[in-house]
């Protein structure tokens, strides 16, 4: 993978859903990457209160997901991790291992406002670029304004990505799951088996499990 263009696509997918996919995608050719490495969460930092599965589950997903794409691959690094997942510490390992590579870490527009709060945004500012998928406009110009303090302020380096708008989240589908509702089309067709098969999602988002 030596010199190549990587894209770093993380997340806690829980599940992993089509506005994953299409994010990623755009990102690809918008920037030209050579390829998008999907990376689950394993023990998200701000997500440790929430109904989450198990590492293993929502990589078979991501797997599945992904598996008709040559571009897309899978890595479970976060997953194998004991600790809490900080993303400079994912970036400073890829680098490390890949030194010749660009890599470039996408987010979503959300997530750039939360940027700075972030566990050590300059050393990320350093090893990676940001690219952002928006979904119109309006988002766009909002976060003009943002990326120029980024710059300026921890020398980040961001790219907007231009992405269709699909205006429904992981969470949502946790919803639909447990109220018996369709997500057809919301999901890849074996990713919607998969959750059916294992019936995950079924019981309330504050049950303890």
């Amino acid at each position: 993978m030596s010199g190549k263009k990587i894209g770093i696509m993380g997340g806690t997918f829980n599940p992993i859903h089509n506005g994953h996919l299409l994010i990623a995608e755009n990102a690809r050719w918008q920037f030209g990457l050579d390829q998008i490495c999907f990376l689950p969460a394993g023990i998200p930092p701000h997500k440790q209160n929430l109904m989450v599965l198990d590492g293993h589950s929502r990589c078979e997903m991501v797997q599945l997901a992904i598996e008709d794409n040559p571009d897309f691959y899978l890595s479970d690094y976060e997953v194998q991790r004991t600790e809490p997942s900080y993303t400079y510490l994912t970036l400073e390992y890829l680098k490390q291992k890949y030194p010749e590579d660009t890599l470039y870490f996408i987010m979503g527009a959300d997530s750039l406002r939360d940027f700075a709060t972030w566990r050590n945004p300059k050393r990320i500012s350093e090893l990676c670029h940001i690219l952002v998928a928006v979904r119109d406009t309006l988002e766009e110009e909002s976060l003009t304004t943002l990326s120029k303090e980024l710059k300026q302020q921890l020398g980040t380096r961001i790219g907007i990505i231009n992405t269709p708008n699909v205006a429904f989240a992981s969470h949502e589908i946790r919803m639909r799951v447990n109220h018996g509702q369709s997500i057809r089309y919301m999901v890849p067709e074996k990713v919607r088996a998969y959750i059916y098969e294992h019936q995950f999602y079924t019981m309330p988002e504050d049950t303890e499990i």
